[in-house]
């Protein structure tokens, strides 16, 4: 029995000490896909503008807040937010990790939304002709991914920590 008891107390420290050397790539993992997830939205929202010949634009289900996840929509009056009778495309809406960081640095930072026009090209809410780009940082703990969008609407991942001033 107490051999038993010895092993157990052996596997239980093992254990706890593997997992915790695991943290830091599991929330790099989270981090991976919650990047793609948002891109593949913005790919989603570009795209359907093109197809549709009208401006769409991915907002955040909260108001302000991209933690709650995100949706790409029709905003027929131009407000960044779901209204009733507006059509949205496509939603994320999935809990986030907590501890989740999401913030957006664009030319329109008034609010927070990213929109485009039938050319496929980012546009701000207050005027047809101004690009909206920038860029959008995830993080968890040490973890960091920015997505950068360019004023054609190119959007392009890159890594902070790694790729050092060209991101």
């Amino acid at each position: 029995m107490l051999e038993l008891l010895l092993t157990s107390c052996i596997v239980t420290a093992l254990t706890a000490a593997t997992l915790a050397s695991f943290a830091p790539v599991l929330d790099r993992m989270r981090v991976i896909s919650l990047v793609a997830d948002f891109h593949s939205a913005l790919s989603r929202a570009r795209h359907e503008a093109v197809r549709r010949g009208r401006r769409v634009d991915l907002l955040p289900l909260a108001v302000g807040d991209w933690r709650s996840g995100w949706c790409v929509a029709i905003d027929i009056n131009n407000n960044q937010r779901i209204d009733a009778g507006e059509l949205v495309l496509h939603r994320v809406a999935t809990a986030l990790p907590a501890g989740v960081e999401i913030t957006p640095r664009m030319t329109d930072s008034k609010r927070t939304y990213l929109a485009f026009d039938p050319s496929g090209r980012p546009r701000t809410a207050a005027s047809a002709s101004v690009p909206q780009y920038g860029s959008v940082l995830f993080r968890l703990g040490e973890q960091r991914r920015k997505l950068l969008i360019g004023f054609l609407g190119r959007v392009r991942v890159c890594d902070p920590d790694r790729d050092g001033a060209a991101c």
